[in-house]
């Protein structure tokens, strides 16, 4: 079953009751409160990481260049129940404190057990988060001052949020009120060894992760007879094929391995392995194909050869990192790759998946194993 936050996050709901309800009270706050200076020398930092994995994921470039700039620093970090999972994967954490977001008297109360002298907030729309923020025990807050969300009122040091950016970039911008120069999100990850095979004997593991999440998020999956037709295809190659997903995407995985023809080299190992467990596994595998979505970024940022496929997710904002990428988008449609936060979707149907066909991915594919892709069709460099 998917958890209460993911099934929050696939609804309109929480998002009209944030608007309703946080606006004004951020307003009141900002209308009563004076913002405070930045602590001569601030050694305890903490840092709300309460988004999805792969903005998690991309977020790292914060604690990562906190750590390099102020070596033996205490790091408290923030995390929801949803992305607990990926701080494993990172380096130099002093603590973890997991905040119930969906409880506020329990979130109130996490949030303010560990005073720190410069409280983050990477959440870059929710209201919610930035009366937590705000709340905090800290000297100093920093946060995203995102047009149309009146965020700002929470915060010491409001960062404007870009839409014309990679989101590496604005989480990179976190740092300035502080001094701090950004590192590579790459950065924060601890060393990862590739895992041993899977899958049939001598054979090229390919991986492939075909589940979106969030709101509307069957609109970002490719249609499940391509994804038929390509593993079919790849198996043909002479790869061997890994179905990855989570614990409530165990039921779609087998049934994209069961309407494979019998006998092909694919495998399903949804829900079997903890983030840090899969990071070794796409370490080890020839290729990555996925939609854009948490395994998408942590596959990019582990710069392993990937092929991200993309509809209404902009290439700018969202396409991997990763120097040996190639971020897919629909052909022959102009009206795609629109999403910005990520629920800016228009009231008609959303089809862009569907122009992106199985010989695309398979000459993408061939392209990154080949060493061979194409720059123009990735995101710019994200340093």
């Amino acid at each position: 079953m998917r958890s209460i936050l993911s099934r929050l996050r696939e609804s309109a709901l929480p998002r009209a009751i944030d608007r309703l309800a946080g606006t004004p009270l951020l307003w009141l706050w900002g209308a009563l409160r004076r913002r405070r200076a930045l602590p001569a020398a601030p050694r305890r930092f903490g840092i709300m990481m309460f988004e999805t994995i792969g903005d998690t994921l991309l977020a790292g470039t914060v604690p990562a260049s906190l750590r390099a700039a102020f070596g033996d620093c205490e790091l408290v970090v923030f995390a929801s129940r949803g992305n607990l999972g990926v701080l494993p994967l990172f380096e130099g954490s002093t603590r973890v404190v997991e905040v119930p977001l969906t409880r506020p008297l329990r979130a109130l109360a996490a949030i303010r057990s560990e005073p720190v002298d410069v409280m983050i907030d990477i959440g870059q729309w929710p209201r919610w988060y930035a009366l937590l923020c705000a709340a905090s025990r800290s000297s100093f807050t920093i946060g995203f001052a995102t047009p149309g969300q009146a965020r700002h009122y929470a915060y010491d040091a409001a960062v404007p949020h870009g839409r014309d950016v990679h989101e590496v970039v604005n989480f990179q911008r976190l740092l300035a009120p502080i001094g701090v120069p950004p590192v590579p999100p790459a950065a924060a990850l601890r060393p990862i060894a590739p895992a041993a095979p899977r899958g049939a004997a001598g054979r090229p593991c390919l991986v492939v992760h075909p589940w979106a999440s969030g709101f509307r998020y069957a609109s970002r999956e490719w249609p499940l007879d391509r994804w038929v037709d390509f593993i079919s295809r790849t198996a043909r190659e002479g790869y061997a094929i890994l179905v990855s997903g989570g614990p409530a995407d165990r039921a779609r995985a087998a049934a994209l391995v069961g309407a494979c023809p019998r006998g092909l080299p694919v495998t399903s190992m949804a829900g079997e392995l903890a983030l840090p467990e899969l990071a070794a596994v796409l370490r080890g595998a020839a290729a990555v194909v996925c939609v854009n979505t948490g395994v998408m970024h942590l596959a990019a940022l582990l710069d392993v050869p990937l092929v991200a496929l993309h509809g209404p997710t902009s290439r700018l904002r969202w396409g991997p990192v990763g120097t040996r990428s190639i971020a897919l988008v629909p052909s022959g449609t102009g009206d795609c790759e629109f999403l910005h936060l990520g629920f800016e979707y228009p009231d008609r149907p959303v089809e862009c998946m569907q122009g992106i066909s199985v010989d695309a991915v398979l000459d993408a594919v061939r392209q990154v194993t080949a060493g061979r892709q194409d720059a123009r069709r990735a995101p710019a460099a994200v340093g």
